[in-house]
């Protein structure tokens, strides 16, 4: 992966380029506070606690949004780091099979009948179950090797799926419904409890990649020179896919798969700020986090008036965007230098 040209990485410019992102994630936010499947009279709401208007607010709108923040925020860093990771463009949060395990682990709970807050716990302890399971699967000798990981997530991937489909063929309708829910992602609202632990993993993982974010353009210059440089580039991989892989299990644990959110996002902002992963780390998680709580404000919004009363899951929405606008990175000549 080659790394476009960009500015110089000075203090102003990382926090102008942050502020901005932080100024249109918070109107994102305001908008999907006062619009969704009617408009809400936020006084009310506020004022109110006994109103219909504050149950929605609270109750509905806000964990919604608060989970989209934060599956879209880990996402897109996410995306960063494994491409990073992998030195590949082409590489999604769900590469690797965490996501796969996490997945498994809501189907085989729905399966078993289990109440619906305690789907998302199972989910994510079979999340941290396929993360060291892979990770002890891939190691040869101490090390980490890009391919034999890349490999050992596509196989723990597709494994997972076909059980996925297996348990699918032998459950109710009405459960069967429920896993196709959690397949396509949703961002149906959570209790605030388990919100606020799925964010404490974000924000820890987000952390360590931060403070590794200058080691990942010492990534992309290869082993060689990487640890020429004084890399110790197997510490690094550990410490990355470790970081990255509990982000992503914490939040489809919630959310489901929500697809193409951390690969294409990664690829505008790099398009926008260049490749210096200081800035384009952080960068890349608020614009994923603006860009999927408006997805699911238009998810929930652009049926919602018509004959179907209905709401379209996010992550069809995501796919719908993001397959058509990838085709159309890939196919722009002057998109091929960041890559």
């Amino acid at each position: 992966m080659e790394m476009t040209s960009s500015p110089p990485l000075s203090l102003r410019r990382f926090a102008a380029v942050l502020c901005g992102l932080a100024l249109l994630l918070a109107a994102a936010v305001a908008l999907s506070l006062a619009f969704g499947g009617g408009r809400l009279d936020l006084a009310a709401a506020w004022g109110d606690t006994a109103s219909p208007e504050h149950d929605i607010l609270f109750y509905s709108r806000l964990p919604r949004i608060l989970l989209g923040v934060i599956v879209g925020f880990a996402l897109s860093s996410g995306g960063v780091a494994f491409q990073s990771l992998l030195r590949n463009p082409m590489a999604d949060p769900y590469i690797l099979g965490v996501s796969g395990g996490a997945a498994l682990g809501s189907v085989v709970a729905v399966s078993l009948g289990l109440a619906f807050t305690w789907v998302s716990s199972v989910a994510f302890v079979s999340a941290l179950a396929s993360l060291l399971l892979i990770y002890w699967i891939a190691q040869t000798k101490g090390r980490l090797p890009v391919y034999t990981l890349l490999l050992t997530g596509v196989i723990f991937n597709a494994f997972s799926f076909a059980l996925i489909m297996f348990i699918n063929s032998l459950v109710s309708f009405e459960q069967a419904h429920r896993i196709w829910y959690l397949m396509v992602g949703s961002l149906e609202a959570e209790s605030y409890g388990k919100i606020a632990v799925t964010g404490g993993f974000v924000l820890a993982g987000f952390l360590l990649l931060f403070l590794h974010a200058g080691k990942m353009n010492l990534m992309a210059l290869g082993d060689s020179s990487a640890q020429y440089l004084g890399l110790d580039v197997e510490k690094f991989r550990r410490h990355i896919f470790f970081a990255a892989s509990l982000m992503i299990g914490a939040t489809v644990s919630l959310s489901g798969l929500i697809g193409f959110v951390g690969l294409f996002i990664p690829h505008m902002v790099r398009l926008w700020l260049g490749s210096d992963h200081r800035l384009l780390l952080p960068a890349s998680a608020l614009f994923g986090a603006a860009f999927l709580v408006l997805a699911d404000l238009a998810a929930r919004t652009v049926l919602s008036g018509s004959d179907y009363q209905t709401q379209i899951p996010v992550g069809v929405l995501t796919a719908l965007i993001g397959g058509p606008f990838f085709v159309y990175l890939v196919k722009k000549p002057s998109s091929r230098g960041a890559w």
